[in-house]
């Protein structure tokens, strides 16, 4: 594994930019603890949990994006343990401890798999001894989730963990609204609430509409109105 670069999830559009600035956060804790983390000084450990639609995988690629961005040439590996569970070895876990900053998404998927249990138990002690530093997410609080072996466990919960909440409509709204701002789209409140009202309220299918409008009134050289989104999305 080539420890100079940024290991990417193949599940994630390349053209899309994960970046803080364009994150909403409800908690301002939160993006300051984030930004505290991507200084790599002195926080070693961070623990991201929450339910599927609160943003995790975007902000772990959003951390790495800082942190290159603020320190070129910090090593970094970023792994997806869903789909390396179903496709890999724990081995790849083994010669990471070089690096600067190790982050592993969806670490419920080694829930009850013996040996991948136990290779990030072990990958976490190593990463100890050599500084390297460790961001988590999860779906699960490392207080309530399954996995079987105590002295992961007990090392998960040594970590500054945060809870991620579930966007409500009115912050999926500005969620929406940066989003477009990001795209150099102007969308009014009136068309992010129509889109919430009228086509989906999961924060993932408005983002994929956000995508298809893009394009449309780029296209159509139009602005985000209502009558042109309804034309749009019909």
């Amino acid at each position: 594994m080539q420890k100079s670069a940024t290991q990417l999830p193949l599940r994630l559009n390349p053209q899309e930019v994960y970046r803080l600035d364009n994150f909403y956060f409800s908690q301002a804790e939160v993006k300051q603890a984030l930004l505290a983390f991507c200084e790599l000084t002195t926080l070693d450990f961070l623990y991201l949990w929450g339910d599927k639609a609160s943003g995790k995988s975007h902000l772990l690629m959003a951390i790495i994006d800082q942190i290159q961005t603020q320190q070129a040439g910090k090593r970094i590996v970023y792994l997806p343990l869903a789909e390396l569970v179903a496709s890999s070895s724990p081995e790849l876990l083994q010669s990471l401890e070089q690096l600067d900053l190790l982050c592993l998404d969806e670490l419920e998927a080694i829930v009850g798999i013996a040996e991948w249990e136990e290779a990030i138990f072990h990958c976490f002690n190593r990463l100890q001894l050599t500084g390297c530093k460790l961001l988590i997410a999860s779906s699960h609080n490392p207080a309530t989730i399954k996995i079987q072996l105590a002295d992961l466990r007990s090392r998960l919960a040594t970590g500054l963990i945060y809870q991620l909440e579930i966007l409500d409509d009115e912050a999926k709204q500005q969620a929406l609204i940066v989003q477009a701002q990001v795209r150099g789209l102007d969308l009014p409140n009136e068309v992010a609430q129509y889109l919430l009202r009228h086509h989906s309220r999961d924060i993932h299918v408005l983002m994929d509409l956000l995508r298809d409008l893009d394009k449309a009134s780029m296209a159509a050289k139009r602005r985000l109105t209502i009558p042109f989104v309804r034309q749009a999305l019909k």
